[in-house]
């Protein structure tokens, strides 16, 4: 069945050009036991972060404390608050990115940890600034949707130029794309899906008619995608 949304409805629809919005928990379950976890952004950070965005924690196992535990202020953990504990844990919060199109991660180190939901635990700096998503080169610390499964909506701007099977692999928008969707004012990415099939790609496609967009000049509808389980930190790799 489709879900027609009508334009301008208040408080309902999709929204368009947000990235991944995660709906459906892979069990099944009700949405208010998602698997949120808290994961840390490096101070060299090299991408801007937003609600909706895809990402990865690399081969290293690198990772950063919580800003309650973190004590006395310095040149280096200013941002990260001060004035916490300081009974933490150097590496409790692991350290992640921003997952970047194109990225091979059959191959790569990385895996996808999950989609952004929310920024946080948040800091006096944050706070004080008003941030409303994560800029680059800023540390901070983000809620994360870890669970392989969870079904999730993406726009699909116009017919895809591959034939979508189910469970066809899908790439996230290119950067020139995404761009122009992001909203820093509101925190929103700027992700759609891809419009070609690639075999490496993250997503996996489940649906593409469940909703049609709540916007009438915007092309295309809103797809059903979750994480290929081969490319997922709690996924399988065979």
């Amino acid at each position: 069945m489709v879900n027609i949304v009508n334009f301008g409805q208040l408080g309902g629809g999709f929204r368009h050009y947000s990235g991944l919005l995660p709906a459906v928990p892979g069990a099944g379950d009700s949405s208010k036991r998602a698997s949120v976890r808290i994961f840390h952004v490096p101070a060299a950070n090299a991408d801007a972060i937003f609600r909706g965005d895809a990402v990865t924690v690399p081969g290293s196992g690198a990772g950063g404390d919580l800003p309650a535990n973190i004590s006395a202020p310095s040149a280096s953990v200013v941002i990260g608050n001060g004035g916490g504990s300081g009974l933490g844990n150097s590496l409790i919060a692991p350290d992640v990115s921003r997952y970047t199109s194109g990225t091979n991660l059959n191959a790569a180190g990385a895996k996808i940890a999950g989609v952004v939901v929310g920024f946080g635990p948040v800091t006096l700096y944050m706070a004080k600034n008003g941030f409303q998503y994560i800029p680059a080169l800023t540390e901070a610390w983000l809620f994360v949707e870890t669970d392989p499964n969870v079904e999730m909506y993406i726009t699909q701007p116009a017919a895809n130029a591959s034939v979508s099977e189910l469970y066809s692999r899908f790439d996230l928008a290119a950067a020139g794309t995404e761009a122009a969707n992001r909203s820093t004012r509101f925190g929103k990415s700027g992700l759609a899906l891809a419009q070609v099939v690639l075999a490496t790609a993250p997503l996996q496609l489940l649906s593409s008619g469940e909703q049609i967009g709540n916007d009438p000049t915007a092309t295309g509808n809103v797809a059903k995608v979750k994480f290929h389980p081969a490319v997922h930190i709690m996924g399988s790799n065979t």
